[in-house]
C-alpha cells in the first residue's frame, strides 16, 4: 500500500475524475455551441419577461439571458455545473474516511506508519485536485465553445464563475468529508451534505419569491456561490471568503473527531 496517501487517493479515484471531466467538458461545449440559437432567437427577451416569478429565479435576469455571460449563467452555473460538482464532491467526500471504514480498508491503512491527520488532510487534498481537473474541463469547454460558435465571452469572468464553483463543490465535498471522518458513516455522511446542497438551492433560487423565507437564504452555500451572478458581475469576495472558512472549519471538526474517536468495527 502507498504511503503516500494523496497519490494513492487520486490513483483510486482516477476513472471517477476522467469520466466527470469528460462530462463537464462536453456541459461547456453543448451550451457554448447551443448559445447562437437563442442568441438569434427573435422576441425571446419579450417572452421571458412574462414568466411567472418563480421561473425567473430559476433562469435568471431575462434582459442578459440572450447574452453569453447570462446564457451561461443560467444554464451552467444556475444549475448543471453544481449539480456535476456537487454529486462528484459529495460522494466523493463521504466515501473518503467513512466509505473506507465500512469497508474496512482504512484500518489497513492506519496500520502504516502514517497519522490519523496526515491521512485525512491528504485525502482532503486529493478530493481538491479531483475538482480542479473537472474546473479546467469545464473551462476548455466553455471556452473552447465559444471559438468554435464564433461569439466573444469574458475570460475574466468565466475564470472566476468556474473558480467560484469549485469553491462550492470543495464546500460540499470536504462537509460530507468531515460527517464521514468524524460519525463513520457514509450514508449519513452523503445524505447530510445531499441535503445541504438541495436545501441551500432551494433557498437561494425558488424559494427567495417567498418574502418571508427570503433571509434564510444567508444560510445557503448557493447563496454565497453565485447571488451576485458571479460571471456577470465579478466574485464577491466576501462571499468566496464566507465559504472558504466554511471549509477551514469543517476540515478543523474533521480533524478533531477522526483523532478522537474509535473506528467502527
Amino acid at each position: 500500500m502507498l504511503l503516500n496517501v494523496y497519490l494513492k487517493s487520486l490513483r483510486d479515484s482516477k476513472k471517477s475524475i476522467i469520466y466527470y471531466s469528460i462530462g463537464t467538458m462536453v456541459l461547456g461545449l453543448y451550451v457554448t455551441l447551443f448559445y447562437p440559437t437563442i442568441r438569434d432567437s427573435t422576441g425571446l427577451t419579450d417572452f421571458l419577461e412574462q414568466l411567472p416569478e418563480a421561473m425567473l429565479a430559476f433562469i435568471g435576469d431575462a434582459d442578459t439571458y440572450t447574452t453569453p455571460e447570462g446564457f451561461l449563467n443560467a444554464e451552467v452555473f444556475g444549475f448543471m455545473g453544481p449539480m456535476i460538482f456537487g454529486v462528484f464532491a459529495i460522494i466523493a467526500g463521504a466515501g473518503t474516511i467513512a466509505g473506507e471504514e465500512e469497508s474496512h480498508s482504512l484500518d489497513q491503512l492506519l496500520a502504516n506508519p502514517v497519522s490519523r491527520k496526515n491521512v485525512l488532510l491528504q485525502k482532503a487534498a486529493a478530493l481538491l485536485t479531483g475538482l480542479f481537473v473537472l474546473s479546467i474541463a469545464l473551462w476548455i469547454g466553455i471556452i473552447g465553445g465559444s471559438k468554435i460558435a464564433g461569439f466573444g465571452l469574458s475570460l475574466i469572468g468565466t475564470t472566476q464563475a468556474i473558480f467560484s464553483l469549485y469553491v462550492l463543490g470543495g464546500t460540499l465535498g470536504l462537509i460530507a468529508l468531515s460527517v464521514g471522518a468524524s460519525t463513520g458513516k457514509k450514508s449519513l455522511a452523503g445524505g447530510l451534505t445531499a441535503s445541504v446542497g438541495i436545501i441551500g438551492f432551494l433557498l437561494d433560487t425558488f424559494l427567495s419569491v417567498v418574502e418571508a423565507l427570503d433571509p434564510l437564504r444567508f444560510i445557503s452555500v448557493f447563496y454565497y456561490f453565485n447571488h451576485n451572478d458571479v460571471i456577470i458581475n465579478g466574485i464577491n469576495p466576501v462571499h468566496c471568503f464566507t465559504l472558504v472558512a466554511v471549509v477551514a472549519i469543517v476540515l478543523i471538526v474533521a480533524v478533531w473527531r477522526f483523532e478522537a474517536r474509535d473506528l467502527r468495527n
